[in-house]
């Protein structure tokens, strides 16, 4: 299997694709070695071009299904902390 990087969104940049944080959230669907992951990775602008930082987390199926779960089973409690300031 060739190595494949599919960007399918992005967090902290505005609409023209400027950022508004220093290190804006990629996501990325990706495959090495043949396995597939949900990479989800801090990025930052050296000239015209994003690059990825070591700040981030590539998830198999499986990981990212218990995510997903432990995300949606806390959704209330992770909400009121986060509003909490």
């Amino acid at each position: 299997m060739a190595e494949v990087s599919k960007q399918i969104g992005a967090v902290g940049l505005d609409e023209k694709g400027e950022p508004i944080v220093k290190e804006p959230i990629f996501v990325h669907l990706t495959s090495y070695r043949d396995s597939k992951f949900l990479d989800i990775r801090k990025y930052y602008k050296d000239g015209e071009e994003w690059k990825p930082t070591k700040k981030g987390i590539a998830l198999h199926n499986d990981q990212l299904n218990k995510l997903l779960e432990t995300l949606r089973n806390n959704e209330d409690e992770i909400k009121a902390w986060l509003a909490e300031g």
